[in-house]
């Protein structure tokens, strides 16, 4: 298998005297280009949506495609990009019935990332990354003893730990990487293509339907059919990583606004699901990285400009979408609660209490719930789950990337700190409302351990070092 070139030093642990990649040469994308790629992709989603069957083939294909470039690309940027449209396709397969295992697009970003990792001439490993997977293993022992027949086993325990084997292979792969912001604008895109076909399935479910139902609780209808959390999680993801790349990445003022539109729309049509933890999870990580962004005179006039067009635009959009639900819009964020959330948080906490080792093993937590549920909250599944163990491995999760998260907060030269924060902020968030049931934590998560050239940054100044 041919390695990529040069070797590149880990991102937790930079060394200035290590070689780094070489510069992307490819030009970057147009508008117009951008708007037929969307464009595609809002076409062919609409199509997948009505015929299974297509979305069985372009999942397929896609998986084939991203294989053969992990596996003979020259440019480690590449497999970052396959991995990125994988995870913003995943959701659009689920919604579409493609004919797939459900976890499909976890395993795929584990493959591309193993793949990525042997290609590296001399890869490292963040130690504490894999002692976090590995202490969630040992409760599988429990569940193996429950369940007699293997298949079910086998559901069970990866339906719990495809995620936590996507976040450790990611953050393995990408703390290797060292981009361009071209290479690293060009995979974000990558990631936002797919989700255009999911956004175009929700606006159609929703604008374009008669009958269409509005209550106070989270919506199967404007979703596509599929699961509001999911849809809507997916769409506030891709609107965050588009509004936060094209506000630090210096590129043409016709790609930024393209990139804010569609943004708008990823939120527009998140906030229509009536989920309401992917748009709540975006703002809170704006207003967490919000300072990192007022540096200098000029990033606060483009700071405080944009703020205001966000305010002014979201509370347009919001007040125009309650008109058309009929004020329950308005209703549904006002309401207390968390969706039921918090009897299965409190329930798994039980769990724990009793189980404080081991817990009840991986993937039973949900036969303890009301109607088998399963957990919506990743860290009180692993109290229950996996005891003890459990408890440590998200600790030292949360050790490792406030560790890295430290470690971007003194760039006080690089533009893109915002961004990688952010990312790692919202995949926490995520799995405190979502547990893990989609692939985003695990991108955001590798995100986060992605290391940034400061060249073409906005707030740069000619020499391209940044203010």
């Amino acid at each position: 298998m041919p390695a990529f070139g040069e070797p590149i030093p880990a991102a937790w642990a930079p060394s200035a005297r290590a070689t780094r990649w070489t510069v992307s040469a490819a030009r970057e994308w147009t508008w117009k280009q951008l708007a037929a790629v969307f464009a595609l992709h809002m076409a062919l989603g609409l199509a997948m949506h009505r015929l299974p069957p297509l979305a069985t083939i372009h999942a397929l294909l896609t998986i084939i495609a991203v294989v053969a470039i992990s596996l003979y690309a020259t440019r480690p940027s590449l497999v970052l990009m396959s991995i990125c449209y994988v995870t913003g396709a995943e959701v659009l397969w689920r919604m579409s019935k493609a004919f797939l295992f459900h976890e499909t697009g976890k395993y795929v970003i584990v493959l591309l990332c193993v793949i990525g990792l042997l290609r590296l001439e001399r890869p490292r490993l963040l130690g504490p990354a894999l002692i976090y997977l590995f202490l969630l293993l040992p409760s599988v022992a429990i569940t193996y003893n429950l369940f007699a027949g293997f298949d079910f086993f086998r559901r069970a325990v990866l339906f719990s730990l495809a995620g936590p084997l996507a976040i450790t292979a990611a953050i393995c792969f990408c703390g290797n990487l060292r981009f361009s912001a071209g290479e690293l604008w060009r995979s974000l895109c990558c990631m936002a293509f797919p989700l255009m076909g999911v956004a175009a399935v929700t606006m159609v479910s929703t604008y374009w339907r008669e009958g269409v139902q509005f209550t106070t609780e989270a919506n199967f209808e404007t979703s596509g059919g599929f699961g509001p959390n999911q849809v809507a999680s997916a769409l506030a993801l891709g609107a965050l990583l588009l509004f936060l790349g094209a506000l630090l990445i210096e590129l043409h003022w016709t790609v930024k606004w393209l990139a804010f539109a569609v943004a708008t729309i990823y939120a527009a049509q998140s906030v229509m699901t009536f989920s309401r933890g992917g748009i709540l999870a975006v703002l809170l990580s704006l207003a967490l990285v919000g300072p990192l962004l007022l540096r200098t005179r000029r990033r606060i006039l483009i700071g405080a400009a944009s703020l205001v067009v966000l305010v002014v635009v979201g509370a347009g959009l919001f007040s125009a979408m309650n008109h058309y639900t009929g004020g329950m819009l308005q209703k549904r964020f006002q309401k207390e609660g968390m969706s039921g959330r918090e009897q299965l948080m409190l329930t798994d906490l039980a769990l724990w209490a009793e189980n404080p080792v081991f817990g009840v093993g991986v993937g039973i937590s949900k036969y303890y719930h009301r109607n088998n549920t399963a957990s919506h909250t990743e860290f009180t599944r692993a109290l229950a789950e996996n005891g003890s163990f459990g408890a440590l491995a998200y600790l030292i999760l949360a050790a490792v990337t406030l560790r890295r998260g430290w470690f971007v907060f003194g760039q006080k030269h690089s533009a893109y700190r915002a961004l990688l924060l952010a990312s790692m902020i919202w995949a926490f968030l995520y799995m405190f409302v979502n547990a893990n049931r989609t692939a985003a934590p695990a991108l955001a998560m590798g995100l986060g351990f992605v290391s940034v050239q400061t060249r073409r940054a906005w707030g740069a100044s000619p020499s391209g070092r940044t203010g």
